[in-house]
């Protein structure tokens, strides 16, 4: 019979942990921070024979005791590497790297649980730091995603609303996110989000994706998704930052309230221990309004007021991750009517904005990770109209129709996901996506509410160190219309040299319609628009390669160069047209057929802290008329180029940086019966554009800017774009409000 020794037992297992107990107690405990301090997280540390750790989200790595009198090698995306000696006499390993000021690889998080090298990344994305915004010194977002190549806006001052374009793709198929979290709220009369509602001194930095994200991100993700990053609060540091701003409007200002643009903010942070910390901040922007070519009461561009508020709560413990935010918006934009001897009209919108965020991620293991995102958003516009009579000063709401009205719109968003390691070549992803909602009010019809749900898995392949491909899948249930039983995806990168590497993705789309382009009505002096409840849901197929190349040409000189091409191709795409019950009326229709393609080619070239931004870009959009007239080009293109220069004075602690934009004309073509072929050519006007921003640093915490924002005193930009529009029409379009003058000050506190 087998017989234990429960003596000789018990000596193996006092043994077992005496060893067990040494190897944890010999392991060096080392930490791994920038030059202030702050943990840089997943570095690697490696030494003889390839052999190495990975540092965790704070920073801290274990190395083996034996390694003594050898030595490691840490490094990090956007560092400098570090080698440093181990030897007898160093029991805790700091590692102090600093930053690569050469260094173009980008670390981005959207569509991947970990920060992921931009790189290495199988999506074609781009980035904008908090640095780049902070020396263009830029008052919103508009201000910030305008210098990017293939992102154009245009104007609808009348109510006071900016629309977004990317890829030739409209608005309502750009997936808008604030820490992956959707934002919820349409503006204007447009079924789009107002970027500018969002406060840009709250910034980390901005992450683009270009091409179709409908697999990882769902409806609205069509042309690309933008990914709003805010300031998370530091651990064990305090933190408090002032921003005092003044410009001009064209040629109109007045001190601190009233004519021009005038920005007070201040963002605090406070970390209480190494596990919570807070972060509490205020905004105001105030815009006077710009009258342009008008004489009496009415202004051209809106005067604008916002108070924008936030505050956030931050929890980090081992495996756990937390962290809420709440956001606050109270926005007030101005119409003055025209002139009136007996009484004058006026015209209020009102915004208001609560967005609750959560985002958490635990960790059980190296291998498993989970992720949540969730938020929920309260949303009102209302439109207040008063009357003033002018000879007793009596005033009063009007009481004509659609003179007052209000919308509420309230958005919940849940998204979970779950990433394994299932080998080292091999990963998979996949989780749930929840997004409801409901809008009512005096301008929309009905109030059914739209629920979306949906399950999503992809996974990650490396069947080579130079090969990785990404396939997914989306299943959907919208409580609206019938999606596709499956949405399928697949993107891919191939180095083909260290130094070159080639990106491909394919999508299936599907946006099912809005409530707002269901049942919203609006009528005012400048629109006349009616909702489509027999909208049809848009479908596309959507392709998408570059070629990127960046080279280290010496220690302080690199290159990057990328050709990128799109091609997007949309079944029942929403668009405004003519009512055909009634010619007064615009209204929206399914497009059977819409096409958008086009070529970028962006260069970079990186001196120290100085740099040089180049693009262009050719963009076509499908003539929509081109089936009725096959004769005419199916596919109508624009040109677009922009540079930005950063210059770097280091005898002065200053940065010069010169921005540089051509805006291509956009062709078009309408149906005319006069015409001998039917159709009538028309376009919008190109337009150059340029601003110019100078920073000063004194002290190391505080910076003084000065510029000049529009060197080229645009206004308007001539357009004969026909009949169709949801807009007034005209023979010019405005883009600016003519050059305008600024100077800012921030200040920065450490503690």
């Amino acid at each position: 019979m087998f017989r234990i020794d429960l003596n000789k037992l018990n000596v193996i297992i006092l043994l077992f942990l005496l060893v067990v107990n040494f190897s944890v107690l010999a392991d060096r405990k080392g930490v791994v921070e920038d030059i202030d301090g702050k943990s840089i997280p997943f570095a690697s540390i490696t030494w003889s024979q390839e052999r190495g750790v990975v540092a965790d989200e704070k920073g801290h790595f274990s190395i083996p005791d034996t390694l003594k009198n050898q030595k490691i090698r840490v490094s990090a995306i956007g560092y400098e590497t570090s080698i440093m000696d181990i030897n007898d006499s160093t029991s805790i390993i700091k590692v102090q790297l600093s930053p690569n000021t050469t260094e173009l690889t980008e670390v981005v998080v959207t569509g991947y649980i970990d920060p992921q090298s931009a790189k290495q990344s199988v999506y074609q994305v781009r980035t904008i730091s908090k640095d780049i915004i902070k020396n263009r010194a830029v008052g919103n977002i508009q201000e910030v995603l305008n210098t990017e190549l293939g992102i154009r806006f245009s104007q609808d001052n009348a109510v006071g609303s900016s629309n977004l374009e990317m890829m030739g793709m409209a608005g309502q198929n750009i997936k808008v996110l604030i820490d992956g979290v959707p934002m919820v709220g349409r503006q204007g009369v447009n079924n789009e989000i107002n970027i500018n509602q969002i406060d840009v001194n709250q910034i980390e930095r901005i992450e683009i994706v270009e091409g179709p994200m409908s697999v990882v991100y769902g409806a609205d993700a069509l042309a690309g998704v933008i990914n709003i990053i805010t300031k998370r609060p530091e651990t064990s540091k305090f933190l408090l930052n002032a921003r005092i701003q003044e410009e001009s409007v064209g040629s109109d200002y007045q001190f601190a309230q009233g004519k021009g643009n005038h920005i007070r903010s201040i963002q605090s942070q406070w970390g209480l221990s190494e596990k919570w910390s807070f972060g509490l901040g205020y905004t105001n922007n105030a815009f006077g309004g710009w009258k342009g070519e008008n004489i009496g009461r009415q202004f051209a561009w809106l005067p604008r007021n916002q108070h924008l508020a936030n505050t956030q709560v931050n929890f980090n413990n081992n495996n756990v991750e937390l962290n809420y935010s709440l956001d606050y918006l109270n926005e007030t934009i101005t119409s003055y009517g025209p002139e009136n001897r007996v009484e004058v009209i006026d015209s209020e919108f009102l915004t208001k904005r609560w967005m609750h965020r959560l985002n958490g991620t635990y960790t059980f293991s190296p291998n498993v990770k989970t992720s949540v995102q969730a938020g929920f958003t309260n949303y009102t516009r209302e439109t207040i109209t008063k009357f003033t009579n002018i000879r007793t000063g009596e005033q009063g709401l009007a009481t004509g129709p659609d003179s007052q009205a209000k919308l509420q719109y309230s958005g919940l968003n849940f998204r979970s996901t779950t990433y394994w390691k299932l080998a080292n070549k091999l990963a998979l992803s996949g989780g749930l996506d929840l997004n409801y909602e409901e809008g009512q009010g005096d301008r929309i019809s009905e109030n059914e509410g739209i629920a979306d749900l949906a399950a999503f898995l992809s996974a990650e392949w490396k069947p080579t160190d130079k090969l990785s491909i990404r396939p997914g899948i989306r299943s959907t249930y919208n409580s609206a219309y019938t999606a596709p039983p499956i949405i399928p995806s697949v993107n891919g990168r191939f180095n083909i040299t260290d130094a070159l590497n080639f990106k491909f993705g394919y999508a299936r789309g599907f946006r099912a319609p809005s409530i707002r382009e269901l049942y919203f009505n609006f009528f005012d002096a400048s629109h006349s628009i009616i909702g489509n409840p027999d909208l049809k849901a848009e479908t596309s197929h959507s392709f998408n390669t570059s070629l990127a190349m960046d080279r280290k040409v010496s220690d302080k000189v690199k290159v990057e160069s990328s050709l990128s091409g799109f091609y997007n191709d949309v079944k029942n795409q929403i668009t405004y047209g003519i009512s055909p019950e009634d010619p007064r009326l615009t209204s929206l229709f399914n497009l059977e057929e819409f096409k958008t393609g086009g070529l970028m080619i962006r260069n970079k070239i990186l001196l120290g802290k100085s740099s040089l931004d180049l693009g262009v870009s050719r963009i076509g959009r499908f003539n929509r008329i081109s089936s009725e007239i096959p004769a005419l080009e199916p596919m109508l293109w624009s040109t677009e180029i922009n540079s930005n220069l950063g210059i770097y004075l280091p005898f002065a602690d200053s940065y010069l940086n010169v921005f540089y934009k051509w805006t291509g004309a956009l062709p078009a073509f309408v149906l005319d019966t006069e015409s001998e072929s039917g159709a009538r050519a028309v376009q919008m006007d190109g337009f150059h554009w340029m601003d110019f921003t100078f920073k000063k640093s004194l002290f190391g915490n505080l910076d003084f800017t000065v510029g000049v924002r529009n060197l080229l005193d645009i206004k308007n930009i001539q357009s004969n774009t026909g009949d169709g529009s949801a807009h007034s029409g005209g023979a010019s379009r405005p883009v600016g409000y003519g050059r305008s003058y600024f100077i800012g000050m921030n200040y920065q506190l450490f503690k």
